[in-house]
């Protein structure tokens, strides 16, 4: 039991650090996709292309994803262990790969990799779908627990 609290403690100061080092992240994010977006607007001389467009989705995902890391490892700072800090890291998968099919070539890639984009795009969808269902359960749950309690205050 002590080498858990120990544990516990431990993680909970490299999660700390973790952030601080995350928030110089989000920064360096945040200002590319600042930077890429006065380029392009100050570029007045030549119209958007598709891969201005790229670039700019590629910069602000990059940005939410840093965003969401950042936000995951509060959560482990504070020692939140529960289903929303899988649920943020679950999101953080779908977003790394609605990145990558912006940034795709379609052109120049093969039909299994997509299959295997769709396919990580599903089960991603799919875990979602069960923590959101087990988060309503427990929630249901803490209710029905509240209103037991209350119960008993009341009769006694």
């Amino acid at each position: 039991m002590r080498l858990l609290k120990l544990y516990f403690g431990f993680e909970r100061v490299i999660s700390h650090l973790l952030l601080v080092g995350m928030v110089g992240v989000v920064l360096l994010a945040a200002w590319s996709f600042f930077r890429a977006t006065a380029l392009a607007l100050f570029d007045l001389g030549h119209p958007l292309d598709y891969s201005a467009f790229q670039t700019l989705f590629d910069r602000v995902l990059a940005a939410i994803i840093a965003l969401e890391l950042a936000h995951s490892i509060h959560q482990m700072a504070l020692g939140d262990h529960r289903l929303a800090q899988v649920r943020t890291v679950v999101v953080i998968g779908m977003l790394a790969v609605v990145r990558k099919l912006i940034l795709l070539e379609v052109d120049s890639t093969s039909g299994a990799f997509l299959v295997g984009l769709a396919a990580t795009i599903l089960a991603l969808g799919l875990v979602l779908l069960m923590i959101g269902h087990l988060q309503k359960r427990d929630e249901r749950e803490r209710q029905s627990a509240n209103q037991i309690s209350t119960d008993e205050k009341g009769e006694a």
